[in-house]
């Protein structure tokens, strides 16, 4: 799950710099371009905080499995499958909201939808 939060970053930041190194085209499409990049990045966001609800509702249940298996008991951690183990998940700890709202999350996107408004405000 880590690995596609660090893709999905590394995608926004290379759609990101790819629309910055056309700025002699940002003259003529400047509203059109603004408006996909900030689409894009706000998708990338959202997705980023969507793996990072799901790596942790997957590092819950696994530290729940982890504590409840006995010496006698075999536990696959290979095949941990959420939808089996919805009782075991706590809600309170798991709103996506929260990770959407992360630190990793925020310090990362926030970042680029600051330079991406102060980029457009300068060109415009």
């Amino acid at each position: 799950m880590a690995s596609n939060s660090f893709y999905i970053k590394g995608w926004d930041l290379t759609i990101f710099i790819g629309v910055i190194a056309l700025k002699k085209d940002i003259i003529h499409y400047g509203n059109a371009i603004f408006w996909a990049l900030m689409v894009t990045s706000f998708s990338f966001f959202l997705l980023d905080a969507y793996y990072l609800q799901q790596e942790r509702i997957f590092r819950k249940i696994y530290n729940i499995l982890s504590e409840k298996k006995s010496d006698d008991e075999s536990v696959n951690f290979f095949r941990i499958n959420p939808m089996q183990y919805e009782e075991l998940k706590g809600v309170e700890t798991l709103k996506y909201t929260e990770s959407l709202f992360s630190k990793t999350v925020i310090l990362f996107h926030a970042p680029l939808f600051l330079i991406i408004i102060v980029f457009f405000a300068m060109s415009s």
